[in-house]
């Protein structure tokens, strides 16, 4: 990720953003050195992302380019907007130095000074918080001692008996865990007996309201291969499912110390402001399936958001990925939402990792699954990517007939990369990134899976503890589809998940040039897509 700034600058409004960055490129016009700083804020200042703000140049560090250095982003003949009305390129630094940066650990600012990490919890949100339905707490059932030699006696299935399906074994499978659903009738009991009969430590019996069964964790104790211990699972008469405990990433590429665009292209290249017009996204729920989110941000505005936390495991803690997410789709203030009066359900199933992005498991996918449609989420984002599972897929399957629309990104594996889970499932809306030049996001996957694309380059977003952070992705794009599709069903509430993909397939913008499988149908549009329902 790019290099963050330390958390000086108090916060701007964004208006007085605006006004700083124009200063700052007058300044360097005028071929001044002096540092640059925040005017007062005034009734007069143009909104941030206005076209009318001048763009300015500067050079910068690179790693990319030779030498070191960074392309000129002024557009070709001088002038002070791009051919699509969009603003000139201005630098993160100068955008960045008057926002407070999310801090990462063991990062440093562009002094080389370090800075601490992000602080170990956030005030609570002020005002009610929306009432949310209960999720049944996981049973810890039985462990067997671990190291000792097992001979695992299954118990046989009838003859004729279909085989399980058990997906495949990949290596993102997390700490020797496999999931497997139980058959009717099954009980405490029957986990203990299971247990005992395959040598396992069943860790938790877990009641899915979407699957309609018993869903339990074992951990394999001994040298035993995960195949292995998932064939003994499948061949006993007991177990309805077996499967790995999957490891799922959020699809979050990195960002880099380049010109970039002012904040918050998005807007005008999905025409928000015409279509907010004609919606907000009011009595709508939309679940986002991610890390733990900042529910005080200055940019929601106050409104209230419903939290559940999937993994049970570690405190929850406020991380970028979700926050930034939750930003796109419901900001209120400060930053521009896609559909800023929907309600945001937060489910916590991810969680940071220390040797890359913030990962989660399958068990933790199905809860926070469940709690979103027990909770009436209309709209389901999952900005995440990972291998083909069956049992989300079937849970996925369950949720779509109950009326969710699910929106996944496409991932970041790159165009050699295999078609990326959720967004690979039938009927899931799969999206993948593009940038203000309407060019496919160099790391995102391509595939005949792809369903649409939406702005997901350069997207500036709320960062925990009030600051802000810029990230690229195709989560960033998925977000922009998830509220857009708040907009549609606020139109039409009526609308099944498959009348809102065919809308917005059918409305999508044509790129003339690039293949369904770089950006599928085309690039989003929220008016086209709002003139498209019925």
């Amino acid at each position: 990720m790019m290099r963050s700034l330390k958390r000086t600058a108090p916060l701007l409004t964004m208006g007085a953003l605006a006004a700083a960055i124009s200063s700052a490129a007058v300044a360097q016009t005028a071929g001044t050195s002096s540092p640059v700083t925040g005017p007062t804020p005034s009734a007069q200042t143009p909104p941030l992302g206005s076209p009318k703000l001048p763009g300015g140049g500067v050079t910068l560090p690179n790693p990319d380019t030779p030498n070191g250095q960074a392309k000129d982003p002024t557009p070709p003949g001088g002038g002070s907007g791009s051919a699509d009305g969009l603003p000139d390129a201005v630098t993160v630094l100068e955008i960045l130095r008057h926002l407070p940066r999310y801090p990462r650990p063991g990062g440093s600012d562009n002094t080389g000074g370090s800075f601490p990490g992000p602080e170990v919890s956030a005030p609570k949100p002020k005002g009610s918080t929306p009432p949310v339905a209960a999720m049944p707490p996981p049973t810890r059932v039985v462990t067997i001692n671990p190291g000792q030699p097992f001979a695992p006696r299954p118990s046989p299935r009838g003859t004729g008996t279909p085989p399980v399906i058990t997906g495949a074994i990949v290596p993102e499978v997390r700490n020797r865990e496999v999931l497997v659903t139980l058959a009717a009738g099954s009980t405490a009991a029957t986990v203990n007996e299971l247990s005992q009969a395959l040598g396992l430590d069943g860790e938790t019996l877990y009641t899915s309201n979407l699957l309609g069964t018993r869903v339990v964790r074992f951990r394999i104790p001994d040298t035993r291969s995960l195949g292995e211990v998932v064939q003994q699972l499948a061949s006993d008469a007991r177990v309805e499912l077996a499967q790995p405990n999957y490891v799922f990433t959020a699809s979050q590429g990195a960002a880099k110390l380049v010109p970039v665009p002012v904040p918050q292209y998005a807007p005008q290249k999905l025409h928000l402001d015409e279509a907010h017009k004609l919606a907000q996204g009011k009595r709508i729920k939309i679940a986002v399936i991610d890390t733990a989110i900042d529910t005080t941000h200055p940019a929601f505005g106050g409104a209230a958001i419903a939290t559940f936390d999937a993994l049970g495991e570690t405190t929850p803690v406020a991380e970028l990925h979700g926050t930034s997410i939750a930003g796109i789709l419901g900001a209120r203030a400060q930053l521009i939402g896609v559909a800023p009066e929907a309600s945001v359900l937060g489910a916590r199933a991810f969680a940071a990792n220390a040797k890359g992005p913030a990962q989660s498991h399958s068990l933790a996918i199905l809860k926070a699954l469940d709690w979103s449609v027990l909770n009436g989420a209309r709209v389901i984002n999952m900005s995440f990517a990972g291998p083909e599972d069956p049992l989300l897929g079937r849970a996925i399957a369950a949720a779509i007939v109950q009326g969710a629309v699910i929106v996944s990104a496409a991932g970041n594996g790159g165009p050699e990369a295999k078609p990326a889970f959720p967004a690979a499932f039938p009927n899931v809306i799969a999206v993948t990134a593009t940038d203000t030049a309407d060019a496919t996001y160099k790391s995102a996957n391509r595939g005949s899976y792809i369903a649409l694309a939406a702005p997901g380059v350069d997207i500036i977003g709320a960062a925990p503890n009030g600051a802000y952070d810029l990230s690229s992705g195709t989560s960033m794009a998925a977000a922009h589809v998830s509220g857009i599709a708040a907009l549609m069903l606020e139109k039409n509430p009526k609308l099944t998940p498959n009348g809102v993909r065919a809308a917005l397939i059918g409305s999508a913008r044509k790129i003339s040039g690039s293949p369904a499988t770089d950006l599928g149908a085309g690039i989003v549009d929220a008016v086209s897509a709002l003139n498209a329902v019925k």
